[in-house]
């Protein structure tokens, strides 16, 4: 499946979730495919788009073919005048590693009035270095910046403007203003790619980025932790464990391709491979006797056994349905891949059905996320995004022509347009990298780092489920003094249970959601102000037992700004 091809399923999907909540029908969009789409799109792209580019002699349209395979991270003419940024961003007076975003002003916004959701990303994504400082070039003109360290850390903005053959120099101290460490919670990635998924490694991945650049990238993302999970191969375990740092562990890992679905082979060093049979020898006694094989391999070396996205649009790395009933060989289960929003209509938001499901029938896998990334400037997807818009305005400037033979077609994209481009803009700006969606999990902080802050214990927190996914905010429940992965023993249904939340936030959320196995128990409106760079949302409640089995929260403003957690279990 193309990326264009995925970005239409993708998009289908999550139309059709925006009506089924609003309650109504559409036939149009329920019954519409991604290749009709895609097909129609090629056809207006040929016809409007391109042919224009050649007409007018557009830069752009030299680039159009071959920029999705080169990663210029904001510079796509290399002959044009630039300009030089040094930046440095420091804690407590010393380097370190954060991450840098520039938007480039359109010529109609001022750093005032400037909005990410303007109909064109602009976004460049940059970090500062293992010591903080971060030089490069720019083309000339005004931006934004926007300093930021993951869930603890104050967001900075900043406007500044590049000139040709000039230097701007800035420096920013960090505000952290909570250190969760101190608590026993730590930050980290289970899902990423580098180099060693390419070609160059006999990959199919367009991935450049080195092992040290990818725990830069983590590391400026404020993880302590990473797990570095390239396909076919585990060539990159050496340069990965390389990068242990004192305030970052590194775990190796594997994603395992099968015809049936993607399995994360964690803290293995042994390369587990997946024999996935000739098409005479294929059968579903053999495909799930080799899932049971492997999964038993990895967890006799003392690994992980992960399911990864486990409801992607593509068969083969996608969990077979059929399959379902034997879910209880793995041990966790990556309900919130980065690669797309948690959205309703959303891959992920099926993979969490059927984690719900799963702990419905009594199997709790606790829930992981992976930014799945293979790009840390993420602006492979930005050129596509930019393509879409071009699609999108030239079929509304040539809306009534189109009418006549692809109305459907015309119909569903103007709605993509419409409904859903803004959200997904502010998606790409705001959650697309190395740590988008982290898992945070919880150690007894009275031990010596040495025994918590290892690749092993890391690995046994996760099969717990002591811990919360997140794209932002800090989530930590307590439900009868337990936390999230362990159980609660309850006598009397009608018992009223202390639940004591920790909510906090760099940015602005709108409500919270207590859930159990019959999904949403009560919904409350979130209101806070902002203080030392963070919102506190944090609150004590009682609420009775009933009859549930388990109970977990999920905060959010949209789908940029949101945490899951694992389940407290209730036990009778």
């Amino acid at each position: 499946m193309g990326k264009e091809t995925k970005f239409l399923s993708i998009a289908i999907g999550l139309l059709q979730g925006m009506i089924r909540d609003e309650g109504r029908e559409d036939a149009v969009i329920s019954s519409m495919n991604a290749d009709k789409l895609y097909k129609y799109t090629r056809f207006v792209n040929e016809k409007y788009v391109d042919d224009k580019c050649r007409r007018t002699n557009e830069v752009d349209y030299a680039a159009r073919n071959d920029r999705n395979r080169f990663h210029f991270n904001g510079i796509v003419d290399r002959n044009a005048p630039l300009g030089n940024f040094f930046v440095e961003t420091r804690e407590n007076g010393l380097g370190t590693p954060a991450q840098v975003k520039l938007f480039k002003l359109l010529e109609n916004e001022t750093s005032e009035t400037f909005d990410r959701v303007n109909g064109k990303i602009t976004m460049i994504r940059d970090m500062t270095g293992f010591d903080g400082c971060l030089s490069r070039k720019l083309t000339p003109g005004r931006y934004v910046v926007e300093i930021s360290k993951g869930s603890e850390y104050e967001i900075i903005t900043d406007a500044i403007e590049i000139q040709e053959g000039k230097l701007t120099r800035k420096g920013y101290e960090l505000n952290r203003f909570v250190d969760m460490e101190e608590k026993g919670w730590m930050a980290g990635e289970l899902h990423h790619h580098c180099v060693y998924s390419s070609p160059v490694f006999n990959g199919d991945d367009d991935v450049v980025e080195t092992p040290q650049e990818v725990a830069n990238s983590m590391m400026a993302m404020g993880l302590s932790y990473g797990a570095l999970s390239d396909h076919h191969l585990v060539l990159h375990h050496p340069a990965w464990k390389a990068m242990k740092k004192d305030n970052f562990v590194p775990i190796i890992s594997k994603e395992i391709s099968t015809s049936n679905g993607h399995v994360m082979s964690m803290g293995v060093a042994k390369d587990v491979i997946y024999a996935i049979p000739e098409e005479k020898d294929r059968t579903d006694e053999y495909l799930r006797s080799e899932f049971v094989r492997i999964t038993d391999e990895i967890k006799e070396c003392g690994g992980l056994a992960q399911i990864n996205h486990p409801r992607d649009l593509q068969k083969a790395i996608s969990w077979n349905p059929a399959f379902e009933d034997m879910l209880d060989i793995f041990e966790t289960m990556e309900i919130w891949n980065g690669s797309n929003p948690m959205m309703s209509g959303s891959t992920n938001d099926a993979a969490r059905d059927l984690w719900h499901r799963c702990m419905q029938k009594g199997l709790f896998l606790p829930a992981t996320t992976g930014s799945d990334t293979h790009n840390i400037c993420a602006d492979d997807y930005h050129v596509l995004f930019d393509q879409i818009m071009d699609t999108i305005d030239a079929i509304k400037a040539n809306k009534s022509d189109l009418d006549r033979e692809y109305a459907d077609e015309t119909y569903v994209m103007l709605m993509i347009g419409e409904r859903l481009l803004p959200i997904l803009e502010k998606w790409a700006e705001t959650c697309l990298t190395s740590g988008c969606v982290r898992t945070y999990v919880y150690f007894d902080p009275t031990q010596p780092k040495e025994a918590t802050h290892t690749p092993k214990n890391i690995l046994n927190i996760l099969r717990k489920g002591n811990s919360f996914l997140t794209n932002g905010p800090i989530l930590v429940p307590k439900v009868g003094g337990k936390l999230p992965g362990e159980r609660l023993k309850v006598t009397d249904n009608n018992a009223e249970i202390k639940i004591e939340l920790q909510i906090i936030a760099n940015r602005e959320l709108e409500k919270l959601q207590i859930c159990t196995e019959n999904g949403v128990r009560k919904e409350l409106e979130l209101k806070g102000q902002k203080e030392n760079g963070f919102y506190d949302y944090s609150m004590s409640l009682s609420e009775a037992a009933l009859n549930d089995d388990y109970i977990y929260f999920t905060v959010l403003d949209d789908c940029t700004n949101m945490a899951i957690s694992n389940p407290v279990i209730i036990c009778r």
